[in-house]
């Protein structure tokens, strides 16, 4: 038996009283900005599974009560190109104090690195020294999740869970950064 969910009506003013664009809430529940569009004109009927999909993610915006990540973000963001040698990644991981870094091409972000992507690599060379010339992106991983920095603390801790950092946007470009290492300060000056 599925709960019942408020009138599809609710969605737009949720979401506008929320400052969510159409195309944020699409990404965020895997369709396109036209498909918001139409639910909320009432030109299409979704299915129950994306309606519910949308007013989960809606009501974990409201919950906003102990902060949003733009409160704890830490700009600006650290980035390693990924052409740039490992050597040079992990002296900057290192003089900063960082587990990990994005990684960019250019202006895009293409992945990340961190010390366990590293350390996965030193264990199946002999000579570990012979990574340090290799380039950033033959350590890469998967890029960090992007948020706004609008969205509730209590939502990003989730998704904490299972990356190592969630970076924060404004205006559609990338801002901030956030890792669990953050999330613990902010609990602990509470």
């Amino acid at each position: 038996m599925h709960p019942l969910l408020p009138d599809l009506s609710e969605i737009r003013k949720k979401r506008v009283k929320l400052g969510i664009n159409q195309r944020e809430l699409g990404l965020h529940v895997g369709v396109n900005q036209s498909t918001i569009t139409k639910i909320e004109n009432g030109k299409i009927r979704p299915s129950y599974e994306l309606v519910y999909s949308i007013f989960r993610f809606l009501e974990s915006f409201e919950d906003s009560s102990i902060g949003l990540i733009g409160d704890i973000q830490v700009t600006p963001v650290t980035f390693v190109n990924k052409s740039e040698q490992l050597r040079r990644a992990l002296s900057m991981m290192q003089n900063r104090g960082f587990k990990q870094l994005p990684v960019k091409d250019g202006e895009l972000v293409v992945g990340s690195i961190s010390e366990r992507s590293v350390s996965r690599q030193i264990v199946k060379v002999k000579d570990p020294t012979q990574l340090l010339n290799k380039p950033v992106s033959e350590f890469m991983e998967d890029p960090f999740p992007m948020v706004p920095e609008s969205t509730p603390i209590s939502w990003v801790t989730s998704l904490l869970q299972h990356v190592q950092a969630v970076l924060t946007t404004r205006k559609g470009r990338v801002f901030g950064i956030v890792t669990n290492a953050d999330l613990i300060k902010v609990i602990s000056t509470r």
